[in-house]
């Protein structure tokens, strides 16, 4: 997985949560040992902390958000990072 901590600091995206479409602020960070994860945010607010396991699959860390949402946001997160986009 690419570095994104250095070379793409903070990105936004767009997604529709709950048929309403916001943009949200994505924050890369990194675990103590390593593992990469994200920090999104809606405004100033933290909306959740997510991370792709080693399986391909979304995992929330930190929040309340649907497992439909958690992969909606995750795919956009894959989209403008593998695109290169932020």
């Amino acid at each position: 997985m690419a570095d994104l901590g250095t070379s793409n600091p903070d990105f936004k995206i767009e997604v529709s949560l709950n048929g309403q479409q916001r943009n949200l602020h994505v924050k890369p960070d990194e675990t103590s040992d390593s593992v990469e994860y994200f920090i999104v945010f809606d405004d100033e607010n933290e909306l959740t902390q997510i991370r792709l396991e080693s399986e391909g699959k979304w995992e929330q860390l930190w929040g309340e958000l649907s497992e439909e949402d958690v992969n909606t946001i995750g795919e956009a997160i894959t989209k403008k990072t593998k695109d290169g986009n932020s």
